[in-house]
């Protein structure tokens, strides 16, 4: 996730045996390409950098809403004397730019938000060796980004934390949770499938690895690793969260994302009518949030999080890869030793799944433990802690 990612918790992740990755949305490209060289002085395995593709269409300002908004937000600037609410303004650097670093600096693996790179630049990434990666919430989405070429797929349920990946399904038609999402876009396409939304330990892992996920993505469950750069008091609401504290709502950027409640997402709910586009909205109160970071006041702190926000834990991101894949790899030995001999059959990868049917069939168990075996095999991968998704 963008402002909690950082090179040594990449780099972190990446040398204990998973896949650590850095959110670049927000960097310039000379901040990117120093980011990438520190993570390549701390570890000499493969990392991702994760990328939001440029918006398609131009920002259209509206008066009315962007002076609501100003007075709206004037007070709580009073209260941390923050100064000024200041105009809106695009806030993210611009893809062609950054993906440039990416390709001189022969990034291993770069993963983008809101669809696929265009053709060009996919066969440039593919010529350097890079491998892409790319997120759908729907089978639709993930359909599209396979005949784009991604040699895999993050499905995002709607329990991830951070901004949600939708670029071709209205929001309220993409909120599919994860142990739906998952097979579905399994049996749609041929490419690996990468589960994200709501895992945030070994049985989220073994849960999609049996689902037909090649791995898994997680953002929330790193957030609170010594190696964070987020805000000390992030981390502690993160903590202490409770049922219910992470909620969707597009009020804090301008898209829909998922993130701790607290007094900015109450007061910018109040003022919906004047939300801006994205990430003008998000723009409106970076004041307010770099002097809310300055005094440790989580109120007005946009805390990304996922659903399963209540199991996260504390503790240096190798020690918490070493935990996840141990306790996914017992899961799934205890799985294989109880498992009965009847299995179910998948309806074949070229076949509608947005019903799919699942029928029993008496296949032999030997042929789902071999399955299951091949899948435990795989590491744990851990993206740009961004969700966007964020």
């Amino acid at each position: 996730m963008a402002g909690a990612s950082t090179a040594a918790l990449a780099a972190a992740v990446s040398n204990a045996g998973a896949l650590g990755g850095f959110g670049g949305t927000d960097s310039s490209p000379d901040e990117l390409r120093e980011v990438i060289r520190a993570i390549r002085h701390m570890t000499d395995k493969p990392f991702i950098i994760n990328l939001y593709l440029d918006r398609t269409e131009p920002y259209v300002p509206v008066v009315e809403h962007e002076a609501a908004l100003k007075t709206a937000l004037a007070p709580v600037h009073a209260e941390l004397h923050a100064g000024e609410v200041p105009n809106p303004v695009d806030l993210f650097g611009k893809f062609d730019s950054q993906v440039a670093v990416v390709l001189e600096e022969y990034v291993p693996v770069l993963s983008s938000h809101f669809g696929a790179p265009d053709a060009s630049v996919m066969r440039a990434l593919k010529a350097n060796g890079t491998r892409v990666i790319a997120t759908a919430t729907t089978v639709g989405e993930a359909r599209h980004l396979a005949s784009a070429g991604v040699d895999a797929i993050i499905a995002q349920g709607a329990e991830a934390g951070g901004h949600r990946g939708t670029f071709a399904a209205p929001v309220e038609q993409s909120q599919i949770g994860t142990i739906a999402l998952v097979p579905q876009i399994v049996d749609a396409v041929s490419v690996p499938v990468i589960a994200a939304g709501g895992i945030m330990d070994g049985r989220g892992i073994a849960a999609a690895l049996m689902l037909g996920a090649s791995g898994v993505q997680m953002g929330t469950a790193f957030v609170p690793c010594p190696e964070t750069g987020a805000n000390p008091a992030y981390v502690r609401r993160l903590l202490s969260a409770a049922p219910g504290d992470a909620i969707l709502t597009d009020v804090v950027s301008g898209r829909a994302a998922r993130l701790l409640r607290n007094r900015l997402v109450n007061l910018l709910e109040q003022h919906r009518g004047h939300r801006l586009a994205f990430p003008e909205q998000h723009s409106m109160t970076r004041n307010l949030r770099k002097a809310a970071s300055a005094i440790d006041n989580a109120e007005f702190l946009p805390m990304w999080a996922g659903q399963g926000v209540m199991l996260t834990r504390a503790m240096p991101a190798a020690a918490l890869v070493e935990s996840l894949v141990a306790e996914a790899q017992n899961l799934l030995s205890y799985s294989l030793a109880s498992a009965p001999a009847v299995r179910d059959r998948a309806p074949r990868a070229n076949r509608s799944t947005e019903s799919p049917v699942v029928c029993p069939s008496a296949r032999k168990r030997q042929r789902r433990v071999q399955r299951a075996r091949r899948h435990h095999q795989n590491d744990v991968s851990q993206d740009a802690l961004e969700s966007d998704d964020e």
